[in-house]
């Protein structure tokens, strides 16, 4: 059975773009699902196309056989290249394709094989990349999640929504998965176990400044490497660090980043952290949700206080978000610190809590959290 998503109208819009459209995200949030969706709806406007799984026995061995095949089928026709990067060459290919404006194309691929960064170069403007991550919260309502608290335990990789009942042994997989074939076997990592216990120091540290020195000492590996391993595990989807708001890059660089997981099931199911800090995961969904809707974010710390996030986006004003998971009323220096990064920032403020709470200055925008996530 198949379960809508929200971002079908905007990929299906996508694949009348001259570029190709590279879906890229982790792995077991329905990358090849999305793909196949958007050739039946092709399919059902009138149009033709083929799906080509390049794992399967019998597929497309090398990128002549694949042309041969792609050249039988009419020209604006939808071609759809599942896991591509086991064609050696497939650059050239796709370049060919786009080039003498040939077929439509969507590929997908491990997370190890296709990098927004890389297609961005290999490609040089040919190719589109589009995220897809684990499903939104107003998905998985859509989908059986009967609310927010649900959802934080769950996550959205799709088949831990449908068999909730299986998320944690599922998570535990997906995490095995995504650190032996997405990271060290891109990375050409012999010894897992420093890498291992690194993505479960970061996963249960979520939210939190996490020190490149004394954490890289801690499981025995030079600070380079701590860099290195931390780059895998955002380029494979697993954590999101968030750096501070700085205007110099250099110093952004060389600063602690504030690390999340992008799922809070997969989190909650790995974690060996005793506390059970729920504002922390609170504010995980607010960092996810924020990337999906396709900001940039960091987060700012000052002498006089703290915010959240400060999310950027090209053509919209910047938001300052402070996040309260509280029930009780709103410790002062959280409204000090939202109101901080309103005036670094020159962002719209908003406060996001869990409960109801009056409103009391106009300065600010208050909602609920899970109104929020639903917008």
């Amino acid at each position: 059975m198949y379960y809508p998503r929200s971002e079908e109208g905007k990929i299906f819009a996508m694949t009348k773009w001259r570029e190709a459209l590279t879906l890229i995200g982790p792995r077991r949030v329905g990358k090849t699902t999305i793909a196949k969706k958007m050739l039946e709806m092709w399919i059902a406007n009138g149009g033709q196309g083929e799906y080509f799984d390049l794992e399967m026995i019998g597929a497309p061995s090398n990128i002549y056989t694949l042309k041969k095949k792609i050249d039988a089928l009419p020209k604006g026709s939808l071609v759809i290249l599942d896991e591509i990067q086991n064609i050696k060459n497939w650059v050239k290919l796709v370049r060919d394709e786009i080039e003498y404006k040939k077929r439509q194309l969507i590929i997908t691929g491990s997370s190890s094989s296709l990098l927004s960064k890389e297609i961005a170069s290999s490609l040089a403007g040919r190719a589109v990349p589009e995220n897809i991550l684990p499903i939104s919260y107003k998905d998985a309502k859509n989908w059986g999640i009967k609310s927010l608290e649900q959802y934080i335990e769950t996550g959205g990789y799709p088949e831990c929504v449908i068999r909730p009942q299986d998320a944690k042994r599922l998570h535990k997989l997906y995490l095995e998965l995504t650190i032996l074939r997405d990271v060290a076997a891109r990375k050409g990592i012999r010894e897992i176990k420093p890498l291992s216990d690194l993505a479960i120091i970061m996963l249960s540290e979520n939210g939190k400044t996490i020190s490149s020195k004394k954490t890289a000492q801690s499981v025995g590996i030079s600070q380079p490497t701590f860099r290195s391993f931390v780059d895998g595990l955002n380029d494979a989807f697993l954590i999101l660090s968030v750096p501070p708001y700085l205007h110099s890059p250099k110093e952004r660089i060389i600063s602690d980043s504030k690390h999340y997981a992008y799922d809070t099931g997969l989190q909650r199911s790995v974690s060996i952290s005793i506390q059970e800090d729920f504002g922390r995961r609170y504010e995980n969904l607010i960092a996810i949700e924020l990337i999906r809707k396709g900001f940039s974010i960091s987060y700012l710390k000052t002498d006089r206080g703290e915010c959240d996030f400060i999310a950027q986006r090209i053509g919209t004003q910047n938001l300052a978000i402070q996040v309260w998971s509280g029930d009780e009323k709103i410790p002062e220096r959280e409204i000090t610190g939202l109101m901080i990064g309103m005036k670094v920032a020159n962002a719209k403020g908003i406060l996001l809590t869990r409960m109801d709470i009056q409103n009391k200055t106009k300065k600010i925008e208050m909602k609920k959290i899970e109104d929020w996530l639903l917008e």
